[in-house]
């Protein structure tokens, strides 16, 4: 890896602030019985219940009734084969059944990542809950959002709504210190604000080989209450990603997560392996490219059908 942040100042000189464009895809209207269901990703909306206000919210409804165990049990039992299922919402780590539902999934097959700001895992009573379940063999990952890494209280302010540095940073180091593991760190890198983040989180998975075995970066998207920045294009982020790495870390690699190969002029996603133990993941998140990806759905919470994911936030 080169040194931290090298080439990162350049980098956001050069892609500059453009406005962003408008989108013009006609939105899909697909929807598919919990037999039916044709995608190996699938988001769940557990809750629309939220302890943040983050300005890319793509879900800023008021919240209704969360999930019923019983209904996601049902659910997990009809699809048609096993998948990677993201718990999220709303803060996914509110609702009171989360760890029965993550061994419910388990126990038929779907493998099982919680999508998470992070907050409750502060919590000691919370973890302990977490670690009956992996006790009890359940396959699960759990992520976390570092929006702003480890310095850059601007970017927390402006994306997650207020200063909670302090507040991440000390959720993590419980998470590392629970022994949970398979850990992902992600955050959204928005242009000109929070690129100083991508070394910093690096660096913070490559020093915890044991517990983070992921990282996820994605641009901010034209979605929710984020719409006055221009994001960044898949390109662009392996650009700035790609300066950190020798070419041999950065080449194309991908274990253990839904994956598209790669279309010219059509790529939304990328992933490599620098390390035998992590794995990084950019993504171009909700673009016109992201919308014809046919690996990904979407159940929201008050809904019986499954819909593509990007779907709903056009």
């Amino acid at each position: 890896m080169s040194e931290d942040g090298k080439g990162l100042a350049s980098q956001i000189r050069r892609f500059g602030s453009p406005q962003p464009p408008r989108l013009k895809a006609a939105v899909r209207s697909d929807r598919f019985r919990f037999e039916e269901n044709p995608f190996e990703s699938l988001v769940v909306d557990i809750t629309d219940r939220c302890d943040m206000r983050c300005g890319f919210c793509y879900n800023p409804k008021p919240p209704g009734p969360d999930m019923r165990l019983d209904f996601f049990a049902d659910f997990c039992s009809r699809l048609p084969f096993p998948v990677y299922l993201k718990l999220s919402g709303g803060e996914p780590t509110l609702h009171s059944d989360l760890p029965e539902m993550i061994s419910t999934a388990s126990r038929f097959g779907h493998t099982v990542y919680v999508a998470s700001n992070g907050l409750r895992y502060s919590d000691p009573a919370f973890l302990d809950r977490l670690r009956k379940v992996r006790a009890e063999g359940a396959a699960f990952s759990l992520g976390i959002s570092i929006d702003g890494g480890t310095e850059n209280r601007r970017a927390y302010e402006v994306i997650n709504g207020c200063d909670c540095l302090d507040r991440k940073i000390g959720a993590l180091e419980n998470l590392l210190a629970s022994g949970l593991g398979r850990l992902c760190l992600t955050a959204i890198i928005v242009r000109g604000l929070n690129e100083d983040v991508v070394p910093q989180l690096v660096a913070l998975a490559l020093q915890n080989p044991k517990a983070v075995r992921y990282l996820h970066l994605r641009n901010a998207a034209l979605v929710g209450r984020w719409r006055d920045t221009m994001p960044y294009s898949m390109k662009e982020l392996k650009e700035i990603v790609g300066a950190l790495f020798t070419r041999e870390g950065f080449a194309r690699r991908c274990i253990g997560e839904v994956h598209c190969p790669p279309r010219e002029g059509r790529e939304c996603c990328y992933r490599f392996r620098p390390t035998g133990r992590l794995q990084v993941s950019l993504i171009e998140f909700a673009s016109l490219r992201a919308r014809a990806c046919p690996r990904r759905g979407r159940l929201k919470n008050g809904e019986t059908t499954i819909r593509p994911f990007f779907e709903s936030m056009f």
